[in-house]
């Protein structure tokens, strides 16, 4: 399915954008817009995250609503237009259709007996939300949708902030928010309810107390994962580059951690925003990352995301007869990676922190994993570096002559990883 960014725009009523290029005539039909070309007031223009061009059509009372609270906006396949508003009428009328259809159908048609006495008595023990909340109100139940629930936590987060010393309160907000946002539709509601703004930014970009910088960006990550709409949202509120202001400032393992999946969501199949955030501070975050003191498995985690977004090129690359990779095309991710002296910076990450990845298989087993897809790209840097020769060989050697299977596997990944680096070795077998 397309990705695609739409911005609403809105010029004066009296008002007329001119351009000394021909006429742009709208239709209810998307139709690009020529370099300089002047549009009449009061469409409905959108950016092809996969194409690069702007498009325009004229504005339907849908696309006024979903402008509410934010100037960009995505949607995954198709927009909504009257052709397919008037495809959900007729699909209704079909199931209705169909419904009565049934009820006439011989009994052993389906093995079921039809009783309309039995079909009315279901009808009446189950009721709809509105009337479960009149019948339970004398018990004082009050039940709430997630957008209510949303909506109101968002007012509290308001009102608790104003007084610092109630920390218990807004990480209990946050871990509600990092519960219900993980659902798409909810996302998208608290974006709309301005949560961007009221709670995620003020926390992640203002507040100085890690926990709830941890917190927040852990919201963050919940909200952008898979989710196209919000990822566009995101990334308009420029959330990369205070994430990858985190990545090269701090020391903290849980921030670091949490920064990097939050930064992981937001640039995930959006090539789009990793051509934009990664050629200016992202591809420097991840690689200064790699050589912070810190946990290998942040650094692993890093190196895996970095990895992850060059397999994801090369997938969109090759399916390119299938769908529109014209954006993929412009990302020159494996340029910029050397520039900023990655290959050296592995290097130096693995070679110093032998011991600490004999200790930890399943760390040693993302590196090379990672290693493996980056080759390419550092061959000449690593085949020439005899400290990350020894390093490898000597973890392959150590789980070897282990008796622990998951060892053994790793150990035959680093061997076919070290045959690929030092083609020119005449016996890496034997090195200790």
């Amino acid at each position: 399915m397309k990705l695609l960014i739409t911005a609403t725009i809105f010029c004066t009523l009296t008002s007329v954008c001119y351009s000394e290029n021909e006429t742009f005539i709208p239709t209810k039909e998307w139709q690009e817009i020529k370099p300089g070309q002047g549009i009449p007031a009061g469409l409905h223009v959108r950016m092809n995250l996969e194409t690069g061009k702007k498009e325009a059509k004229l504005l339907e009372e849908n696309d006024v609503k979903s402008s509410r609270t934010s100037s960009l906006s995505v949607a995954q396949g198709d927009t909504f237009d009257e052709e397919s508003y008037a495809a959900n009428k007729k699909k209704v009328k079909f199931n209705h259709k169909l419904s009565e259809a049934l009820k006439n159908l011989p009994e052993e048609a389906l093995g079921i007996e039809f009783n309309a006495e039995k079909f009315e008595k279901i009808k009446k023990d189950y009721k709809s939300y509105d009337e479960l909340k009149r019948s339970l109100k004398d018990l004082n139940m009050n039940f709430k949708s997630d957008a209510e629930i949303i909506s109101e936590l968002i007012r509290d987060f308001q009102n608790v902030t104003k007084d610092e010393t109630r920390f218990r309160d807004v990480v209990r907000i946050l871990d509600n928010f990092n519960y219900l946002v993980h659902q798409i539709d909810n996302a998208i509601w608290f974006i709309e309810e301005n949560g961007l703004d009221l709670v995620l930014l003020p926390n992640i970009v203002n507040n100085t107390n890690t926990a709830l910088r941890v917190q927040s960006m852990r919201v963050l990550g919940a909200l952008t994962q898979n989710n196209p709409k919000a990822q566009i949202s995101v990334y308009e509120k420029n959330f990369g580059s205070y994430l990858s202001h985190i990545l090269i400032s701090s020391a903290s393992t849980d921030e670091l951690s949490t920064a990097l999946y939050a930064f992981g969501s937001l640039l995930r199949k959006f090539p789009h925003a990793q051509k934009n955030i990664l050629s200016r501070s992202g591809v420097k975050s991840l690689i200064t990352v790699l050589s912070k003191d810190c946990e290998m498995k942040i650094k692993a985690k890093a190196l895996t995301l970095i990895s992850d977004l060059i397999v994801e090129k090369d997938l969109a690359v090759a399916n390119a007869a299938t769908q529109d990779a014209s954006q993929y095309y412009e990302l020159k991710f494996e340029e910029w990676l050397p520039a900023h002296e990655f290959c050296q910076t592995v290097d130096g990450a693995l070679s110093q922190k032998l011991y600490d990845l004999i200790e930890q298989p399943d760390i040693t087993e993302y590196f090379v994993q990672a290693l493996e897809i980056t080759a390419h790209i550092c061959q000449r840097v690593w085949s020439q570096s005899a400290q990350l020769r020894h390093t490898l060989l000597t973890i392959k050697n150590r789980f070897i002559h282990t008796n622990e299977e998951y060892r053994l596997e790793v150990a035959k990944l680093i061997e076919a990883l070290t045959r690929s680096l030092f083609r020119s070795t005449v016996d890496i077998k034997d090195e200790l």
